[in-house]
């Protein structure tokens, strides 16, 4: 005797795959990182904000910080403060007058922000150009220094 199943037995079905597929995806593990924390200058002086991103150099998830009026950040990639992943990285800067705390604070609500200007040379706003990599080793980088240099600095 065959059986079939009805319908509702075979969305039950489809649920119960679908679930414990979630379910095994979620129990994956996620790759090891360690602290990044450090100052970002352009020209010698603390980049007052911004955002510094630094990418595994085989992709992936990357780390973010957003930098402080002293310049300094701290990087998350999958939770609050856990750093960047282990290996080398590349890293980008990004600091456009529209990330400037006292533009943003003058926004009305419902205001949309724009980026603004670009405040740095824009070659350190891609991982591919900035010319800049770390290496994140497993006790992490607690005094990275990215130093920046302006266009007309350069020459």
């Amino acid at each position: 005797m065959t059986r079939t199943l009805s319908k509702a037995g075979r969305a039950g079905l489809a649920i119960g795959l679908l679930s414990a597929t979630l379910s095994v995806l979620g129990c994956t593990k996620l790759p090891e990182t360690a602290p990044v924390k450090g100052r970002v200058t352009l020209d010698g002086e603390p980049l007052k904000f911004g955002t510094v991103m630094l990418q595994d150099k085989s992709g992936g998830q990357p780390a973010r910080g957003s930098i402080g009026p002293d310049g300094s950040f701290v990087c998350t990639t999958f939770r609050e403060g856990d750093g960047a992943m282990l290996g080398q990285s590349r890293v980008s800067v990004r600091c456009y007058s529209g990330q400037d705390p006292s533009v943003q604070a003058k926004l009305e609500p419902g205001q949309e922000q724009t980026l603004g200007q670009l405040l740095i040379p824009q070659k350190y706003t891609m991982f591919r150009s900035s010319g800049i990599v770390v290496d994140v080793g497993v006790e992490g980088n607690e005094n990275l220094s990215i130093e920046l240099v302006s266009e007309r600095r350069r020459r």
